[in-house]
């Protein structure tokens, strides 16, 4: 994750089993003045072993690659560094990316991103929220949160029921993918509100980051369709 410096760039390692795509991302990220491309590799063993020694604040994990795929890449690197992935994908096959979310990416991007979009995504998931590319989001959300069964819904209800009134407003919003500003408006509070009773319901429920958020909602059955 990021430094508590401002001024730093966000460290970015790039993880792609084509060439041709790791220059091209390279190229698109490069440019940005608040970001560095700190490293590529071709493997996801690669990815491990770079993310060991230089830890990087995002890691642009490819999920297709043949051996060690992303998913099981970004399970065995998180285990071992602090960092925050990325799912890139050409194809936003539901079933695949929701696996991805499940071994603790903060998102998924898709490979024809365009360039703003995809930098925005890298600074998004560098400040540890969820980014998800628009297509297929409310169906990936779903889907994570029935894979846990009757015993995952209920013990996201029982952290749900943790929560204040004013937490469960904010979370629910954040659910429906809300930015940070639509959610202090629909509660009528300052921003600075609104973010003070989303961080505190974060850690109550124990979520890593906004998509984690909306998929324990949805678990609990608590998003605004439910209600």
């Amino acid at each position: 994750m990021l430094s508590d410096d401002p001024q730093r760039p966000v460290r970015v390692l790039i993880v792609d089993d084509d060439p041709w795509a790791r220059a091209a991302l390279s190229a698109i990220l490069e440019p940005r003045e608040d970001i560095e491309v700190v490293g590529a590799a071709g493997s996801g063993e690669e990815a491990i072993a770079f993310a060991r020694r230089h830890r990087p604040d995002v890691v642009l994990m490819d999920i297709q690659m043949p051996g060690m795929d992303g998913i099981a890449a970004t399970r065995a690197l998180l285990a071992e560094v602090e960092t925050n992935v990325a799912a890139m994908t050409s194809v936003a096959g539901a079933e695949t990316v929701a696996r991805m979310l499940e071994a603790g990416a903060y998102g998924y991007v898709l490979k024809d991103t365009p360039p703003d979009a995809l930098a925005d995504a890298v600074r998004t998931v560098a400040r540890g929220d969820g980014f998800l590319s628009p297509r297929h989001t409310r169906e990936l959300v779903e889907r994570v949160a029935r894979g846990a069964g009757a015993e995952g819904r209920r013990q996201a209800a029982a952290l749900f029921a943790t929560l204040t009134e004013r937490e469960r407003d904010a979370v629910r919003l954040v659910a429906t993918g809300a930015s940070d500003d639509e959610i202090a408006r629909a509660m009528h509070v300052a921003a600075s509100t609104a973010k003070t009773h989303i961080q505190q319901a974060r850690l109550k429920l124990g979520a890593r980051n906004r998509t984690h958020i909306a998929v324990l909602v949805e678990r609990a059955g608590e998003t605004p369709l439910h209600s």
